[in-house]
This record gives C-alpha cells, structure tokens and sequence, in this order.
C-alpha cells in the first residue's frame, strides 16, 4: 500500500518493533492487530487471511483515502511556511527520514529527506526555521544513548539550523553511516559520545579538512516509544 513500517506503526498505534517482527515472521499477529490493521488500510479480512476476493473493502483504495483526508487537513487551515513544511496552530509537521540513526556504530544512509510522513511537534520546540535548512525527524535504533534520555525505538527530531555547541546530543554522518552522539568540544578537535562510553575523537585538522563525522544537525525533540506493554 506504499506505507513504511513507521507510518503504519503510527496509524496504528503500535510499537514499530513489533510490526517489523509480524513482517519477517518472527511472531504471529493478535485478534487485536488484525482487526487494527483490517480499521486502519481499509484491506478486506478475506484478502488478507486467505488471499480471496477484492484487496480493499469498498472501492476506496488508502491513497484515495489519504487523499480525502490531506483535504480534509487542508480544509481545515494546514499553511505552508517559508520552510517547505506545514503547520496547523501550533503544531508543526516534519518529515520523517527513511533513514534509522544507530545509537552505536551507525546505519547506512540512502537519502537524508523524506516527506512520505511526517511528525507533527510543537513549533516553538524545533528552534529557528530556515528555508534552506528544514528540520526532519529520523527513528534511532540502539540502547547506547539511553542514559542521555534516547531510549532504542525513539523519534528525534534534528534542526540542521541550529548552532551545536559543546554538550548538545547532534545527528553525525561519518562515512555513509547515520548515528547519534553527545558532542563535547576539546582543545584539539570534538569527542563524540555515547552515554554507554563509546567515544570518537577528531581532531581539528581532521574537521577542517572533513575526514572524521559531519554533524548533520542538532537534536531539538526526543519522542520515546512507551514503555513494554503500555
């Protein structure tokens, strides 16, 4: 249906990890999951439980039905501000990536944007708005930055506008791998830490000339999963 695993874990309010363990097979669906799933795509329980008969309940497929309820949002004052996202009272709605940042060693990265989903936080939580620099959100995989507040499952949401000064946690890029540091300025270079010890240190040089981590922003929101059967 064109949905990513966190779009569909947040229409139906469940933990991403779990859909993704359903998926590859590794535990079975409850009643309850599948009449979420059955209320959230519109899919028809034949299709779904013995692969019969039409896809969709009525003739409404989900894209015709996002469709309806973008209109519906719109309709309803969404405005576009000069950063590209939009916003509704005080609410504003960032992109989710379809990128994971490892609180570890870090994740390959294929593209930074995407604006498939997106999170809706309070505006005056996300820092400046700059056209030229959105900010985004991305989920972060890893326990290494729980003693930092960032529990394994968490959404952050990174302002690449926003100056990263010594002791703000930050998004890195170091190769092509995707992670999330504390960062602490040294006289020689930056540590980048995670609260279970892990350690990077790069020098100045190192910095200057772009070889070690590139901080791709600052972490502004942290939006953690709930707690184990809650």
């Amino acid at each position: 249906m064109g949905y990513s695993q966190q779009r569909l874990a947040q229409l139906m309010e469940v933990n991403r990890s779990y859909l993704s363990q359903i998926e590859r097979g590794e535990k079975e669906p409850s009643y309850q999951f599948l009449k979420n799933l059955l209320e959230t795509s519109g899919l028809s329980s034949e299709w779904v439980l013995h692969g019969a008969g039409s896809m969709y309940q009525g003739e409404e497929s989900p894209e015709e039905m996002s469709r309806r309820d973008l209109e519906s949002l719109t309709n309803a004052g969404l405005e576009k501000i000069d950063c590209g996202l939009y916003v509704l009272g005080d609410k504003i709605y960032v992109p989710l990536s379809n990128i994971t940042a490892c609180c570890g060693p870090g994740f390959d990265v294929f593209e930074v944007y995407s604006i498939e989903d997106a999170v809706a936080v309070n505006r005056n939580g996300v820092g400046t708005l700059r056209a030229d620099m959105p900010p985004y959100a991305v989920i972060t995989e890893g326990g290494s930055m729980t003693g930092y507040g960032i529990k394994e499952g968490s959404t952050v949401v990174i302002n690449p506008a926003e100056e990263v000064f010594s002791g703000c946690v930050a998004l890195l890029i170091y190769g092509d791998r995707a992670s999330v540091k504390k960062v602490y300025d040294r006289p020689d270079g930056k540590d980048f830490i995670a609260s279970s010890g892990q350690k990077i240190h790069v020098t100045n040089e190192e910095l200057s000339e772009e070889w070690g981590p590139r901080i791709l922003g600052r972490v502004m929101l942290v939006i953690s999963p709930p707690d184990e059967g809650v």
